[in-house]
């Protein structure tokens, strides 16, 4: 990391989906603070801002592809990603779950959220980075149940960070059929925009519910929003 990039270790959980591109359910709250500066003694001190004090740093978590199986069983089979029942008691999940099954709301996903609360309960943001749906069984997947896991993980956030801005990207995984894009997602669009859109100006909100993308200013004093662009 560069000097002035300070990370805390990451808290690692769930399967190996969760885990999928560069994070997994507890990616780290990251401080990023302005270098120091030289002065002429040569001894280093940070910037003051033109209201008389350094700005505060910004800090966030970013949540990524929880692939929740809203249909988890403890009696599935390890080996069809939990989605049928398993043939034996040694092919089904342990206590606590399985690398190659996807997470159920109630397990994983409640502890790794209640974590992220207790190692930072007050983060400026939380980037969270789509794919909320998981591998569930055939009969059960669908439009109704991308909802229902998009649903879940809101509301998980929301206990664990009721004042807390969640910033949403839309994953491959949270379309019906996955892999929708364009006006075709816009039903993905519009309930990621009444899940997280509370905080966003009313003009951002409405770009991300009609089109998928949006701008938000993190404010260095307060952790929240400040001014935000229309």
């Amino acid at each position: 990391h560069p000097p002035h990039m300070s990370c805390r270790a990451a808290w690692l959980i769930g399967a190996c989906c969760l885990i999928a591109g560069f994070s997994s359910l507890g990616l780290p709250v990251s401080s990023v603070e302005p270098p120091a500066a030289s002065s002429d003694s040569g001894r280093g001190h940070a910037p003051a801002s033109s209201h008389g004090s350094a700005p505060q740093p910004l800090r966030f978590w970013h949540l990524t592809d929880v692939h929740l199986n809203l249909w988890h069983s403890a009696r599935a089979d390890v080996r069809d990603m939990c989605r049928s029942a398993a043939p034996s008691a040694e092919r089904r999940p342990g206590s606590f779950g399985h690398f190659n099954c996807d997470p159920a709301p109630d397990g994983l996903l409640r502890l790794a959220v209640a974590r992220m609360a207790e190692a930072e309960p007050a983060p400026s943001a939380i980037l969270l980075g789509g794919d909320d749906h998981g591998h569930v069984p055939p009969s059960r997947d669908g439009a109704s149940a991308l909802s229902a896991s998009r649903r879940a993980v809101a509301s998980a956030l929301a206990a664990a960070f009721p004042s807390v801005p969640v910033l949403p990207a839309l994953g491959n995984h949270d379309t019906w059929p996955y892999f929708t894009a364009g006006e075709a997602a816009g039903s993905a669009f519009a309930e990621l925009a009444e899940l997280y859109g509370g905080h966003l100006a009313p003009a951002q909100r409405r770009h991300l519910a009609s089109r998928g993308y949006y701008c938000h200013r993190l404010s260095r004093r307060g952790g929240g929003g400040g001014a935000q662009p229309e």
